[in-house]
């Protein structure tokens, strides 16, 4: 089962700003007739003919369409593993379900 992506789950824009295909062509610094010939594999909103792209939409197109060569990556996995090996491993805390109580001392006799 495929988890549907609905607007909410992408959205980050406290306040929409919708824009056309040429102001969405615009910002992304690409031809409207790309995103015109692409729309059905771009993410954006449909009111009839009209489409509107937000920020998110915008932000996740250009997600879509970055290219990281394989040197790039290369040298991303380098930083990633020299954080991992600056940041130490947090200690083991024991499952509760291990703890046990500890024993007793014993019945101890009082004199009277």
């Amino acid at each position: 089962m495929s988890a549907k992506l609905t607007r909410r789950a992408y959205c980050r824009c406290a306040v929409v700003e919708n824009f056309d295909y040429d102001q969405a062509a615009d910002r992304l610094g690409c031809k409207r007739s790309w995103l015109e010939a692409n729309i059905a594999d771009l993410p954006h909103q449909k009111r009839g003919q009209a489409v509107a792209f937000c920020d998110c939409e915008l932000a996740l197109i250009q997600a879509m369409t970055t290219v990281i060569p394989v040197a790039v990556l290369a040298l991303l996995g380098a930083d990633q593993a020299s954080q991992d090996e600056a940041m130490p491993e947090p200690e083991a805390v024991p499952a509760i379900a291990r703890i046990s109580p500890s024993q007793g001392r014993g019945r101890t006799r009082t004199a009277f």
